[in-house]
């Protein structure tokens, strides 16, 4: 047996004991160091009109392989490693192509389609791992996820150092994308926030910060007006807003998910030949260029992470976060201890 936060009735989410069972074929058990909380698990917790009885969320989790199937090679116990949630179905458009998301895969991963990380232990595929250097802890490690987020957001904006760029959004995926563009040495970027607090975070990235009432201001500082605009805060308004700022064949970027239809005028769009494109997810290249700038320290982790709790504080920290009411960014669970696991891990 084992213990895990669980979706109760009451929509709450109660610690108590699962279990852990055997792994099954090709599948791997991770004894969970540090779970990350996604903006995703509070559409989970919150939206559906039944609560999810019995699911576990948690899709952002480092931790140390226990166990292993028998069929599986590569992986032995005290391996360090972080799980990219996705269970590629390996034959649609996504899966063949170079550098695709698979939607169907993405659904059917821990925190969405099995249980996920806020647990003492999970198992996964053995194919969702990928290993954790050994000078990267365990803890900056659950950010690869969310960052790879990020990474995959940047590209798809195709800009280079030079460029201007426009932030829409600090919260947890606009301060990492802010992140990911300065390790790719992009430093002309302007991030448009409410909030004063999240606003001081992302100047500390040495980036222009502004409140969405100045943007026109801020944003005359663009010669030619920016080459990309990046949509992190979900509000429908800002679609309209991003197309008004961008400049000839700019490009804006859909990462924030918002439920209500957003209003753009197609013909300014057509006029200037702009290329409106979504983000979703990662793939495993995505992932690996994440894990990659965490391990070079390109990334501010300690700045992100505002946050290490129990699983017996998930509950009161998705409220906070659903209701806005506390300053945190990024929440980490912290299982058990991870020193238990390993010594190497800083805290």
């Amino acid at each position: 047996m084992g213990i895990a936060a669980v979706i109760v009735p009451e929509r709450a989410l109660e610690v108590t004991e699962v279990d852990r069972g055997p792994c099954a074929p090709g599948e791997v058990r991770i004894e969970v160091a540090y779970c990350g909380v996604c903006g995703s698990d509070l559409h989970l917790f919150f939206d559906p009109p039944d609560p999810l009885t019995g699911h576990v969320l948690g899709h952002e989790f480092s931790g140390i392989v226990s166990e292993a199937a028998a069929d599986v090679e590569g992986w032995n116990p005290s391996d360090r490693v972080v799980v990219r949630p996705i269970d590629d179905c390996g034959d649609c458009a996504a899966c063949r192509s170079e550098d695709g998301v698979c939607l169907t895969g993405l659904v059917r991963g821990p925190g969405l389609g099995r249980p996920g990380g806020l647990a003492e232990s999970v198992t996964v595929p053995a194919g969702m791992l990928h290993r954790i250097p050994d000078d990267l802890s365990l803890r900056d490690a659950a950010l690869t996820e969310p960052l790879a987020v990020a990474v995959r957001a940047v590209a798809q904006s195709e800009v280079v150092p030079g460029d201007g760029v426009v932030v829409f959004g600090a919260g947890p995926i606009g301060l990492l994308v802010v992140e990911v563009l300065r390790a790719r040495g992009i430093t002309d970027v302007l991030v448009i926030e409410p909030n004063d607090a999240r606003r001081a975070l992302a100047s500390g990235s040495g980036v222009r910060t502004t409140t969405p009432g100045r943007v026109r201001e801020e944003a005359a500082a663009f010669a030619n007006g920016p080459r990309a605009v990046l949509e992190c805060s979900g509000h429908p308004g800002c679609a309209q807003n991003a197309v008004d700022l961008l400049g000839y064949r700019g490009r804006l970027v859909i990462v924030g998910i918002s439920s209500v239809p957003s209003e753009v005028l197609l013909s300014q769009v057509s006029m200037f030949e702009m290329t409106i494109v979504g983000s979703t997810a990662y793939s495993e290249r995505d992932f690996d260029e994440a894990l990659g700038h965490l391990a070079a320290g390109r990334i501010r982790a300690d700045a992100l992470v505002t946050s290490v709790v129990g699983l017996d504080r998930v509950d009161a920290k998705l409220r906070e976060l659903s209701d806005g009411t506390g300053p945190d960014i990024k929440v980490l669970v912290q299982p058990t201890d991870p020193g238990s696991h390993d010594p190497r891990n800083s805290t």
